[in-house]
């Protein structure tokens, strides 16, 4: 059979060699396959950045369903409790050494906070339900460690949201500061 299909093949040499492709057809070949003169964009993320993405959606909706069950009036800054379990310490001391340190962070802020609540009511309730939203993601996180087989997404996300606390304290401390300077300022100036 093989030998057939050979001598087939030289018989008919010259008819194959005679027919010759398009020479555009090369071209537009190779702008199809780079994706030259085409409006398409290819759109590629790291796998980090699209993780990210997903966990910061997968947290904004239950966010967004926690707050919506709860009543905003009845909260209170509360020292909150270490957000990790003792397993996941033990397997992750690295990650536990952070937390507790961001939370000794929040803990003395919120006090801080919580001295203000006095002189500023009305502000000092914007600010809790603020915190509230960050500190219930990170509840939700908490509640999610034990059962997620990605631990480490999930305590980096923990850490984050840590950050983000304190951070948010930090310029509420800063806010009421600069309106009691503001306040003292003015009362200079009216004497």
């Amino acid at each position: 059979m093989s030998d057939q299909l050979k001598k087939f093949i030289d018989s008919n040499r010259e008819a194959f060699d005679a027919n010759e492709p398009d020479p555009q057809l090369f071209n537009r070949i190779e702008k199809q396959m780079t994706g030259a003169g085409s409006t398409k964009k290819m759109f590629s993320m790291p796998f980090r950045l699209a993780a990210a993405a997903v966990l910061l959606i997968v947290l904004s909706g239950t966010v967004y369903m926690l707050l919506k069950k709860k009543d905003p009036d009845t909260t209170v800054v509360e020292k909150t409790t270490p957000a990790y379990e003792e397993s996941v310490i033990n397997a992750e001391p690295v990650y536990a050494k952070q937390i507790d340190h961001f939370q000794e962070i929040i803990d003395l802020q919120q006090s801080e906070l919580k001295q203000l609540e006095k002189e500023y009511p009305q502000l000092y309730k914007q600010f809790v339900g603020d915190i509230t939203e960050l500190d219930s993601s990170y509840q939700s996180l908490k509640t999610n460690l034990s059962a997620n087989p990605n631990r480490e997404m999930l305590l980096e996300a923990m850490i984050q949201n840590l950050q983000l606390q304190s951070e948010l304290l930090n310029r509420q401390l800063l806010i009421i500061k600069e309106i009691k300077q503001k306040s003292k300022s003015n009362e200079k100036n009216t004497i």
